[in-house]
């Protein structure tokens, strides 16, 4: 009875080992924001605010507002997650306040940050050791003022990350052997001090997440914008 019960559980052990790893990040993830108004994002997000700056859910989006206090501080909403391979989101950015996404491997302190302005050229700043690298433009590369408009980061090799603006690629494959695993991602808004804007986000896609939010192409560009702004 001894030798059974042994090899019973030496089975159970052998067989545990080979159970698919389940991550325990919510990936794949979405959020359409489709909630009601609130001062706090919710569902997971932490908020980046910066005095005189709020990020908070207007009309099923994040709304980033407010006044800038201090050159070129980030505000807006950040997540943990787990050696994510993609993620997208809509943005409108045509009210003072630039854009900006970053993805982070906080463990090997590599980061990847993009940027725009309204109407302007994408630019990334691409640190393998959390130092800061400049920012390099993105030849050929333009955002929509006053129209939605979709970005991807997607991990296309191992340590290489290929931008996507509206579908299509812009820009080579960037390469950061400081990021092997995303384990955070921030989105943001900065401008000058005493620059007043805005900012809005929607339709966050992480590794396939699926949402059923109205899609950019369906909102009245520049009006959306105009009701949505304050």
């Amino acid at each position: 009875m001894k030798t059974f019960c042994f090899l019973g559980l030496a089975l159970f052990f052998v067989a545990f080992l080979f159970i698919p790893k389940i991550s325990s990040a919510l990936d794949p993830f979405s959020d359409n924001f489709q909630r009601a108004d609130s001062a706090t994002v919710g569902n997971g997000w932490e908020e980046i605010e910066d005095a005189g700056i709020s990020a908070s859910i207007v009309n099923g989006e994040v709304l980033i507002k407010g006044t800038e206090t201090a050159d070129w501080v980030r505000d807006g909403i950040a997540r943990n997650v787990n050696d994510i391979s993609s993620i997208s989101f809509d943005f409108l950015c045509n009210d003072q306040f630039n854009v900006h996404i970053r993805i982070d491997d906080t463990n090997a302190k590599g980061y990847l940050e993009i940027y725009t302005w309204p109407g302007g050229v994408f630019n990334h700043a691409n640190s393998v050791d959390g130092g800061w690298p400049g920012w390099v433009e993105i030849t050929g590369s333009q955002s929509i003022a006053d129209k939605y408009n979709t970005l991807m980061i997607e991990k296309v090799s191992a340590n290489k990350y290929q931008l996507k603006h509206n579908g299509s690629a812009i820009g080579a494959a960037l390469e950061n052997a400081g990021i092997s695993n995303i384990n955070r991602i921030q989105l943001s808004s900065d401008s000058a001090v005493g620059t007043v804007g805005s900012l809005h986000f929607d339709n966050v896609i992480i590794d396939g997440g699926t949402t059923s939010a109205v899609k950019p192409s369906a909102k009245l560009s520049t009006v959306w914008g105009e009701i949505k702004r304050l």
